[in-house]
């Protein structure tokens, strides 16, 4: 048997379908924010899990339906639940020119 074939299973994460099963059972990914049992960690991987491509909906590829759930997901929600969880803030709308300027006084020289 080729090697690859034969190491093919050990390289394959196996809490994958755990995790997947433990998504689904979630309507919402704020659902998966708020529990308070999940550490941050399971809460990270149950959201990846989620937004993963094999949940994407046939011709709607911006949208995550978990078997057994009713509505897909768009996957902006996912994301965003999981940029909370990094305490990232969302991205700028606007641009620079929207930022405030901060001026900050310049120290004085020696003697002066």
């Amino acid at each position: 048997m080729n090697a690859i074939v034969r190491d093919f299973p050990s390289r394959i994460d196996p809490d994958i379908h755990a995790r997947s099963l433990l998504a689904s059972t979630f309507g919402h990914p704020d659902e998966v924010i708020a529990n308070e049992i999940l550490t941050v960690a399971e809460k990270r991987c149950v959201l990846a899990a989620w937004a993963s491509d094999a949940f994407a909906v046939e011709a709607k590829p911006w949208l995550r339906q978990l078997p057994g759930n009713d509505r897909p997901v768009a996957l902006s929600e996912i994301m965003r639940a999981l940029r909370l969880l990094d305490e990232e803030p969302p991205p700028d709308r606007g641009g620079a020119g929207q930022r405030p300027i901060h001026f900050e006084e310049l120290p004085t020289a020696v003697g002066f």
